[in-house]
């Protein structure tokens, strides 16, 4: 009895610092386009767009996705979601601002097993907006997601 309260005690601290803490426990992760949702553009014009900025999975957590994208293309995929038109809501803005806006000039964070990475800050933060690609159909339909055997048949993976 006294070991699982010890236990308790000792995991509890860490649940806070977790998406699988009790305050976000009868909800479930959003996926990487609902952070992009605006009213102006449907479910799947989001997921096109960011199949289309060269994002690796609109449907993915974008904390933890299958196809994993550097900080180079995330920042250049998220500046491209930008100017097309696009309005962030929360976590790619939050995840932005840590890579590119953060004073010691470096993106640092955990990985799932609490251990931190710091990574150089991206040279395509400084990139001019000219210098940004804009979208592309043929990014999205040549990307994995798209190749893969289930995905391929979804809409958004059509021209």
């Amino acid at each position: 009895m006294k070991i699982n309260i010890f236990l308790i005690l000792m995991i509890l601290p860490f649940l806070g610092c977790s998406d699988f803490s009790i305050r976000n426990i009868d909800r479930p992760a959003a996926n990487l386009y609902e952070y992009w949702i605006d009213g102006r553009h449907s479910e799947l014009e989001i997921k096109t767009a960011l199949l289309e900025c060269g994002y690796p999975n609109p449907f993915g957590n974008p904390k933890i996705t299958a196809w994993k994208i550097s900080n180079e293309q995330y920042v250049v995929s998220y500046k491209c979601m930008l100017k097309s038109g696009f309005i962030d809501n929360k976590y790619s803005k939050e995840n932005y601002n840590l890579r590119c806006n953060n004073p010691k000039g470096s993106f640092c964070g955990t990985d799932m097993y609490g251990v931190m990475h710091c990574q150089p800050r991206p040279s395509a933060c400084d990139l001019p907006w000219d210098q940004i690609p804009d979208r592309s159909i043929k990014k999205r339909l040549e990307s994995d997601y798209c190749k893969h055997k289930i995905y391929k048949t979804y809409p958004v993976c059509q021209p």
